[in-house]
């Protein structure tokens, strides 16, 4: 299954899916990370909101992921998610991307 979670670092979940600084997106199998990596946010690149709304829909679909984690996200970006098929499990404030992936 291809993951997503917010991060600001590439250690730990940022508190706000939609103004972080990456996307750690990775491919998890039988509870092993197989490959990852961090994707710059296309949200920080454009002011617009629903502009960087659709960008980070984008940038999910583009990498099949199928579930994100996150800390906070607003309803509208939820339901979005929910729409394409891509699942959300919140988490809490700081938590160790190492340990939700494990």
């Amino acid at each position: 299954m291809i993951v997503a979670i917010p991060t600001d670092d590439g250690a730990h979940v940022s508190d706000h899916f939609g103004r972080c600084r990456y996307f750690m997106v990775a491919e998890v199998s039988d509870g092993k990370i197989q490959n990852s990596r961090l994707i710059d946010n296309p949200h920080n690149d454009d002011e617009r909101e629903n502009v960087g709304h659709g960008l980070v829909l984008k940038l999910l679909t583009d990498n099949r992921v199928k579930k994100v984690f996150c800390v906070n996200m607003g309803p509208r970006m939820e339901e979005n998610l929910r729409s394409l098929g891509i699942d959300t499990e919140r988490c809490g404030s700081g938590s160790s991307i190492g340990s939700l992936l494990h």
